[in-house]
């Protein structure tokens, strides 16, 4: 691999495009794409937690997080209190236990596809990533 044509950024960008629709696929049958089950589950873990908090967290930009985040209220899975951060309503909670499984599932559909090497090498990758840019 030539590092004066390979663009890392370029495929990673890819690489997301391709995992991503996968994960999206898999949330198809609840309704919601990954992002809002991702949400929906860490603000199930997270009760509470304020929009600029998980906003941080996940690395995502606030306006995206402001569409999903009105998305999952308009449905009646969330409720956003300003002084008291994002809450899920029942129905939100019983989503969240259930799009869990599903990534619980597919996560591990991708683990063993992938296989350990890179599953590590992947984790060592972020690790990096996500160290200098925080």
């Amino acid at each position: 691999m030539n590092p004066e044509t390979y663009c890392i950024a370029g495929r990673l960008r890819m690489l997301a495009r391709v995992m991503t629709g996968r994960y999206n696929d898999a949330f198809t049958q609840e309704g919601v794409t990954f992002a809002q089950a991702g949400l929906l589950m860490h603000i199930f873990a997270l009760p509470g937690v304020r929009q600029s908090e998980l906003s941080k967290r996940l690395q995502i930009e606030k306006s995206a997080m402001s569409r999903d985040v009105q998305l999952l209220q308009k449905n009646g899975w969330l409720t956003d209190n300003l002084r008291n951060g994002l809450f899920l309503t029942e129905e939100g909670r019983l989503l969240a236990k259930r799009c869990h499984k599903i990534w619980k599932a597919l996560n591990h559909q991708v683990h063993e596809e992938l296989g350990p090497n890179a599953v590590d090498g992947l984790s060592t990758l972020s690790d990096k990533i996500l160290t200098n840019t925080n």
